[in-house]
């Protein structure tokens, strides 16, 4: 039985298989080692894409007038939602949590098998530190549903951590900080050269401690503080002869980039025609109108994400969204004041973690800082400053857990060989 690993991500996912001794990565379908969590419903037909090219078809239909299908976003913050039972997607039927993550796998095995001209019958999963029962339970039965007849669960951190432990040539107090899309994760370990091949880590493992919070909650701030008046926040209409204000419940929808397309439902887009008539700012409703009639929220979190990343390099840049009309400009000050309090809970957690394995900042050798959302220089200083800069350690951001999920894969499909 051969295993392969798979860093399914918030905001994006990586496979890994190791030949001859070597690291391989999962090509997508164009070309890339990491793609999109992401999943195209089209609407006329029984197909499915994933990744990049999920999101060329669709905005290929919306270019084309075609009949839009569905853009199925966010797919692992659905696994531990306990409201969410299922969802209908035109021409697809009824799609629980567990059937959509296991769409996006069985594709991404057929794509692993195909490169790799092997069958993989078990699979090497990342978790988050914080993922609920539910969520693990969820995930397991996606793996199952996609083929994969085993299911090994690993800490995302941990995987990070062995991913840097393979090429270190000393023992050292590892702290890992991963800060994803949807969760940042921290993980206290012991690693050495002699540990690597070691079946079990759990004794070197002395501390964990995770919250649901990163990348895309810095995406929201922006939305929520700086572009939601755009959209008719705090703007007033008339009902009944009553000044009213915009209701909160619809901005605080559309903060949230995968709960957007709830938007476009009959009730809202009725109340929302209404609202226009009397707003004392149409031309902002209007432009939400246009934003859900249209389905623009994935691209209007995409000219979010440019931003955030510009901002890395740059003191300041604009959210640009042309077919809204949306040009605002954002000061790296202006972003690090929203996020702050995000980034005082990530602290907060990380201290929890020192605490709970009784060692001090002072004590830690190394501090392993991945995640795509750890390049905000707000994070990046925050941990350096605790740390120390000296200590920093920068793997490739995005395939860091892969890359341990990998070795982990290897190592058990050994073991399996082995024994047969």
């Amino acid at each position: 039985m051969k295993f392969i690993g798979i860093d399914f991500g918030t905001s994006n996912s990586l496979a890994s298989f190791v030949q001859k001794e070597k690291i391989e990565f999962v090509r997508f379908s164009d070309n890339n080692t990491s793609n999109p969590t992401l999943i195209y419903f089209h609407e006329k037909s029984k197909m499915i894409d994933i990744g990049t090219a999920a999101v060329e078809a669709y905005l290929d239909d919306l270019e084309e007038n075609h009949s839009v299908g569905r853009l199925m976003l966010s797919i692992k913050t659905l696994l531990p939602e306990t409201k969410f039972d299922h969802t209908i997607v035109m021409g697809h039927g009824k799609q629980t949590a567990a059937g959509l993550a296991a769409k996006f796998l069985g594709v991404l095995k057929q794509l692993a098998e195909k490169q790799f001209e092997t069958k993989f019958d078990g699979v090497v999963l990342g978790r988050p530190v914080d993922f609920s029962e539910l969520a693990v339970s969820r995930l397991e039965e996606a793996a199952h549903l996609a083929g994969f007849k085993e299911v090994v669960f690993w800490l995302e951190p941990v995987a990070a951590a062995m991913a840097h432990e393979m090429k270190s040539t000393e023992e050292e107090l590892l702290c890992v900080v991963d800060i994803g899309g949807g969760t940042s994760d921290i993980c206290i370990i012991e690693t050495s050269p002699n540990r690597t091949l070691k079946p079990n880590r759990i004794n070197d493992i002395k501390a964990t401690q995770g919250v649901n919070l990163a990348g895309d909650a810095f995406s929201s701030q922006i939305m929520k503080y700086r572009l939601a008046e755009r959209f008719g926040e705090s703007s007033t209409f008339k009902s009944l002869g009553k000044t009213l204000p915009f209701p909160v419940h619809i901005i605080n929808t559309l903060t949230s980039w995968h709960r957007i397309h709830q938007l476009n439902e009959p009730n809202t887009t009725v109340n929302l025609a209404s609202i226009l008539v009397s707003s004392d700012r149409p031309d902002d409703v209007e432009r939400l109108i246009e934003l859900i009639r249209h389905h623009y929220g994935f691209e209007l979190f995409r000219a979010i994400d440019s931003a955030k990343k510009q901002l890395t390099d740059n003191r300041s840049t604009y959210v640009k969204f042309a077919p809204l009309q949306l040009n605002q400009e954002i000061e790296r000050a202006d972003f690090e004041s929203l996020i702050q309090p995000i980034a005082s809970k990530i602290e907060s957690a990380i201290d929890e973690c020192l605490l709970s394995a009784s060692v001090t900042p002072a004590q830690i050798k190394r501090v392993l800082l991945t995640g795509g959302s750890s390049q905000v220089p707000l994070i990046s200083q925050t941990i350096s400053n605790k740390f120390g800069a000296e200590k920093i350690i920068r793997p490739d951001y995005f395939s860091s857990i892969a890359t341990g999920l990998g070795y982990v894969a290897s190592r058990i499909t050994n073991e399996r060989k082995n024994l047969s």
